[in-house]
């Protein structure tokens, strides 16, 4: 068994809306809104301004929640319950696009010369225990409804729950702590981080931190690098990813170690200090992170930062001059966090180049930067 929601509001007209016939119309709406007969529950005041609710029941257990707002809108939220699960995973009758909008006609025709404008959601929101969760929010926090089918794997680490999603369109899909890192789909993601036709990754040497799904690492022992060392803080990730993310990572990372690379379980933050510390220099250092900021305060580092970006500091301190640092950054429309990032490696007295890529399985498009060491900067 599972839920549907579904959401309608009503631009009502201003002269009329509050009159004892349209609260008449207002009150017998639940039985529009069902196919059987809806049983009246509450008709109440809500705070000062004449605002009102109006609840209702069916047979079967499915509900409505009318509220009349006295700036003349009316909003309309049917929550069905669903007794067949397949029903709403994907849309079936009588769920579909067409019945849900003749329902707001009918609606609309129930109210008549009330209405001077109505909107509804096209689809409704699907809730139930047997129903994967497939709702996400943008960079800049709007709703997107992604196509998962499953749950192919679902586990909690010391450090954050890990699951991976069967998506339709997109192949399977990694998410830590519910935000999608990658999917099977993503090709594209891991070749402009590298970017590729315009690096030579070919006898260097690089540090990638985080990675557990393996792209970055599988894509670099392609190209015959000197030697690759990822440090990534969670193998569980990365066994999960080794069963379930084939097609990112083939068989990278079934051996941690081999003639020319190390997958390393760390902090990657204190592998850039022992870097720093003991003075090793790469050509490449990777950022293939989550986008969370890490606590200074934790590790105790003894020189004064110059900005709010840790993971960048040490990085550039730890490239031959000349090295790169590739980052990811956020989604385009997280403009907050990509404004910093940019301002943080100003501060420090470098340019960067940005590349813009959609990324399927993100359903957004996505920042990716380089940023080239200077013998000036070189501390």
């Amino acid at each position: 068994m599972g839920t549907a929601t579904w959401m309608m509001c009503f631009t009502l007209d201003k002269k009329t809306f509050d009159s004892e016939e349209a609260h008449e119309l207002y009150q017998s709406l639940p039985n529009v809104c069902f196919e059987g007969s809806a049983e009246l529950q509450t008709v109440c005041d809500c705070g000062e301004r004449g605002d009102k609710m109006i609840t209702a029941t069916s047979d079967d257990g499915s509900h409505v929640i009318i509220h009349l707002y006295h700036f003349a809108y009316l909003t309309v939220d049917i929550t069905f319950v669903v007794e067949d699960i397949d029903q709403i995973k994907p849309l079936s009758e009588p769920f579909t696009l067409q019945n849900l909008s003749e329902k707001r006609k009918n609606l609309e025709n129930h109210l008549g010369q009330l209405v001077k404008k109505s909107e509804s959601l096209s689809v409704p929101i699907r809730r139930g225990p047997g129903i994967t969760w497939t709702y996400g929010q943008t960079g800049d926090e709007r709703l997107f409804e992604t196509d998962y089918e499953e749950i192919v794997f679902e586990a909690d680490s010391k450090w954050q729950n890990i699951k991976i999603a069967k998506s339709r369109e997109f192949g399977n899909v990694l998410l830590l702590d519910n935000d999608i890192m990658l999917g099977e789909s993503d090709l594209v993601y891991t070749e402009t981080l590298l970017g590729l036709g315009r690096n030579e990754f070919r006898d260097k040497t690089i540090l990638i931190l985080g990675g557990g799904d393996g792209g970055i690492l599988h894509e670099l022992l392609k190209m015959s690098p000197a030697y690759v060392l990822m440090a990534e803080i969670d193998e569980e990730v990365i066994k999960a990813c080794s069963k379930h993310m084939k097609k990112v990572c083939g068989d990278t990372l079934e051996k941690w170690e081999g003639a020319n690379y190390k997958i390393k379980i760390c902090d990657c933050i204190l592998e850039l200090k022992e870097a720093l510390t003991s003075g090793t220099k790469y050509d490449y250092v990777i950022n293939d992170l989550t986008e969370f900021s890490v606590d200074k305060d934790k590790y105790g580092f003894e020189y004064p930062f110059e900005t709010s970006c840790t993971i960048l500091e040490f990085s550039m301190k730890i490239l031959k001059i000349g090295g790169k640092y590739l980052a990811r950054g956020n989604c385009l429309s997280a403009r907050n966090y990509r404004n910093q990032f940019e301002k943080d490696v100003r501060t420090l007295g470098y340019d960067f180049t940005r590349t813009d890529v959609h990324v399927p399985s993100f359903l957004e498009t996505y920042s990716l930067y380089e940023v080239v060491k200077k013998e000036t900067i070189d501390a």
